[in-house]
C-alpha cells in the first residue's frame, strides 16, 4: 500500500477502483425491485453483468406479465430463478479476482488459466421459460 500511494502521486495518468460484489439477503421490498448490478453485482471479473441484467430483466417481465397484477409472486418467482443463477457467477467474480490480482503471472499460466477457466467448466446453461403472452378478452 505505502509503494502504491507513492507511485499515485507521482503518477502521469492514474485510475484506480474497487472491486466489489452486491449480495443482497432479497432482490425486492414491497412494490420495489432490484435487477442487474443493483441487485447482484457479481463483480467485473466474472465478466456476468451485461448477461445477469439481461436474464433478470427478461425473468422479471414475464413474471410479472403471467402473475395478472401479482406483483409479490411476480418477484418471489423471479428471485427463485434468478438466485442460482447469481450465486453461480458471484462466485466466478470472487475466483476471478484471485486470479486478477496475483502477482504478474507468466504465459505458461495464462494459457493453463484460460484452458481451465471456470465458465469453461462450470457455467450450465440457462433455460429462460417462454412466457406466452396473454391473449386479449
Amino acid at each position: 500500500m505505502p509503494r502504491l500511494l507513492k507511485e499515485m502521486d507521482t503518477a502521469q495518468e492514474f485510475f484506480f477502483d474497487s472491486n466489489a460484489q452486491v449480495e443482497m439477503d432479497t432482490y425486492s421490498a414491497g412494490r420495489i425491485v432490484l435487477l442487474g448490478d443493483a441487485g447482484y453485482c457479481a463483480g467485473p471479473t466474472s465478466g456476468r453483468g451485461t448477461s445477469q441484467a439481461l436474464i433478470g430483466a427478461y425473468l422479471l417481465a414475464g413474471e410479472l406479465a403471467t402473475r395478472e397484477g401479482d406483483h409479490t409472486a411476480a418477484f418471489a418467482a423471479y428471485e427463485q430463478q434468478m438466485r442460482p443463477y447469481v450465486a453461480e457467477h458471484q462466485a466466478m467474480g470472487r475466483e476471478g479476482a484471485e486470479r486478477f490480482f496475483m502477482p504478474a503471472p507468466t504465459q505458461e499460466i495464462l494459457d493453463m488459466l484460460a484452458a481451465n477457466a471456470p465458465e469453461n467448466i462450470r457455467t450450465k446453461p440457462v433455460r429462460l421459460p417462454d412466457y406466452t403472452p396473454a391473449t386479449a378478452a
